[in-house]
């Protein structure tokens, strides 16, 4: 009897916005109410999700199994309320276990240090103005996880990809996966400075939300032409934290 009433309920074509909200509400006011960490976030946030997409593949089922309507107004219904689920996880957040920085980092040389600026979901950007070469970092997503564009003038065909640094003990920073996940093809033979694409998103393993540290961010060239080397264009300095 149980087993038929859940099966009832989690295949019913009644049932899938009720369920998927419940799940989610609840997984909300957990958020709300106990301590919350980056793990706690992610299964929060997962497993709505994860209840949504059940149901969509059951909705499927049924329309194979010529339960046209019935199939159709479950799928229809889960991709609804599993896009109002990731509004109230992203928007609509309760807690987060994001702490904002406070303009404390350890920096014993007193070096000059940039925060990277925001960048919204559809890669929105701020506006800002580039007169000189430049490599700007961009908060994506959630914390620890960036995107870069470089302005560049006078450089031949080749491509262009990060090397980051740890500020005060120089240990570099996700090597293999910063360098290629930042890698963007460039080239521009005038004078005038070029905007060059967003590179993909990238995440910096080392720390974590909320662990802020220096950052020396190095844009490096490789050119098209294998027999020239590969040289460093520009540096600056990043606030940043780990993923």
């Amino acid at each position: 009897m149980i087993k038929a009433i859940f099966f009832k309920i989690f295949n019913g074509k009644w049932s899938a916005p009720f369920f998927i909200s419940s799940v989610g509400i609840f997984c909300w006011i957990w958020m709300l109410i106990l301590p919350v960490n980056k793990i706690i976030l992610n299964l929060c946030f997962i497993t709505p999700i994860m209840v949504a997409l059940g149901y969509i593949i059951l909705g499927i089922s049924k329309i194979f199994k010529k339960r046209f309507k019935e199939g159709l107004v479950q799928v229809v219904l889960s991709v609804v309320f599993m896009f109002i689920t990731a509004v109230f996880f992203t928007v609509l957040l309760p807690k987060s276990p994001y702490k904002e920085y406070k303009g404390d980092i350890y920096n014993p040389n007193n070096v000059k240090v940039d925060m990277p600026l925001k960048l919204s979901f559809s890669d929105e950007k701020p506006l800002f103005k580039v007169d000189k070469p430049e490599v700007i970092l961009y908060d994506y997503n959630q914390p620890g996880t960036y995107k870069y564009q470089v302005f560049l003038n006078k450089i031949e065909k080749g491509t262009v990809y990060l090397k980051m640094f740890d500020l005060n003990t120089n240990r570099i920073l996700s090597e293999k996966e910063i360098a290629k996940d930042t890698k963007v093809k460039v080239e521009n033979p005038s004078d005038e400075l070029k905007e060059f694409p967003l590179s993909k998103q990238f995440n910096v393993q080392e720390g974590d939300w909320g662990d802020y540290y220096g950052s020396r961010v190095e844009v490096w060239f490789k050119p098209e032409d294998a027999s020239q080397p590969e040289r460093k264009l520009l540096v600056k300095n990043y606030v940043i934290q780990g993923w």
